[in-house]
């Protein structure tokens, strides 16, 4: 009997999140913005579980437990905001200019004005980018920062799966630490590991800011000094990190922000720190 009963709840919440992401795939889509894409309102699973991987090891403690969240329906940058994007927003606003774009210490070594992207990397995704200078951004893109759900959802569709493409690792189809790069690519450079909305490069290549506060999920008895108002949440983890735990759509990074006032001439984020924005319909 209470395999029975356990049967009838997993495919009675199968059936409401398939339904729910049915929901609303009608919406019009000849209002798109330009370079996003839709992800349409409804449930899907987030977080990990026991199933998807040694816990502690490949499952973070904070992926728990798993649980079926509402999203509304909005839209998400189908790549990472890249250098030329973002140098769009320098010479209009005087913004932060990345120390990835400062010859003194990139890795290339190559010369070129200190205020302008690298040749030849106007379609690499933009980093050295804190959370202050990524919702700047989207701000003045007209956008916002997603948030952690959204993100995921984005990411991995509504049946929980460990990657954007599925629930098998596949090298081809994401730049991280494994494949010896020791850099960024060219947004969009992995085709094959679109997510189900058609979202590019969700693993792997740069980390992503999102708007969230890193927080324990709905039912975690998990606590941490970190948790709290404290912390943003990155998530996909980049070029320099392992794909175990780092680049799978349910891990977790909230790595500490500095506040603007204290930031010096040696101050940066991080060469593999990037974003991408959304938007409300």
């Amino acid at each position: 009997y209470r395999f029975f009963s356990q049967l009838t709840t997993h495919y009675s919440l199968l059936l409401l999140l398939w339904g729910c992401a049915a929901h609303n795939t009608q919406h019009t889509t000849h209002n798109l913005p330009p370079g996003m894409v839709y992800i349409p309102s409804g449930y899907f699973l987030m977080g990990s579980t026991e199933r998807d991987g040694v816990v502690g090891v490949e499952v973070g403690l904070d992926e728990m437990p798993q649980h079926p969240v509402y999203v509304k329906g909005f839209y998400m940058d189908r790549y990472e905001v890249t250098n030329a994007r973002y140098y769009e927003y320098v010479k209009a606003t005087k913004g932060y200019t990345p120390a990835t774009w400062d010859y003194r210490q990139h890795p290339s070594g190559k010369i070129w004005p200190f205020d302008t992207p690298p040749p030849g990397e106007e379609k690499y995704p933009v980093t050295d980018i804190d959370w202050y200078d990524a919702e700047a951004y989207c701000q003045w893109a007209g956008k916002r920062l997603p948030t952690e759900a959204e993100w995921e959802k984005a990411a991995r569709g509504t049946d929980g799966r460990i990657w954007p493409w599925g629930n098998f690792f596949d090298s081809a189809k994401v730049n991280t630490l494994e494949f010896g790069k020791n850099w960024s690519m060219p947004v969009g450079s992995y085709p094959a590991g679109v997510s189900p909305y058609g979202v590019h490069d969700m693993i792997g290549n740069v980390w992503e800011w999102t708007a969230s506060w890193y927080q324990a999920y709905p039912g975690s008895t998990l606590r941490r000094a970190a948790f709290g108002e404290k912390y943003r949440v990155l998530r996909g983890g980049s070029y320099l990190t392992p794909v175990q735990p780092f680049a799978r759509v349910t891990h977790r990074y909230a790595p500490q922000l500095l506040p603007m006032e204290l930031r010096d001439s040696s101050w940066h984020t991080g060469f593999d720190v990037g974003f991408r924005c959304a938007k409300d319909p």
